[in-house]
């Protein structure tokens, strides 16, 4: 059973990263072909968020919590700070999906779509902002998993 939930967990934290650096480099393409194209993309990534980031996150949450509670002797606590930082995570990435990803990406998205290029430019470098945010979150979150920081 932990061979199974570690590697869904590890599935779930991949596809999360996966997917930031998918947009990395996708998104300065998109932005400089501009119109239709960036609109789509900016629709793509607000649908993201139902369909990859948040079953991704839940994933890792479900499957951390069940590497600790569900594990017969498991040597972590949900004390510990890795996994403290795995719940913040969780918490902080869903946060911004919702409140600031997908309202931003309709946004830019809305703004392509009616020829506004520069409140379209405006809300792209923010959401830039927002992802290297997560991006680093994650990268620091998977850095403490890894190195079992604080055991």
């Amino acid at each position: 059973m932990e061979d199974t939930l570690l590697t869904i967990h590890i599935i779930a934290a991949g596809a999360w990263l996966g997917a930031n650096v998918v947009q990395f480099l996708v998104a300065p393409q998109v932005q400089k072909i501009g119109g239709s194209v960036a609109a789509g993309w900016h629709r793509t990534v607000e649908g993201l968020l139902r369909t990859l980031y948040m079953p991704a996150s839940l994933l890792a949450l479900i499957t951390g919590v069940g590497l600790i509670v569900a594990v017969d002797d498991s040597p972590y606590e949900m004390s510990d700070p890795f996994v403290s930082l795995g719940f913040l995570t969780v918490i902080v990435g869903s946060a911004l999906g919702m409140a600031f990803f997908a309202p931003n990406s309709r946004k830019a998205a809305e703004a392509r779509e009616s020829g506004d290029d520069t409140l379209a430019a405006s809300i792209e470098s923010k959401l830039l902002i927002g992802g290297v945010i997560d991006m680093t979150l994650v990268i620091v979150t998977i850095a403490a998993m890894v190195g079992k920081w604080g055991v």
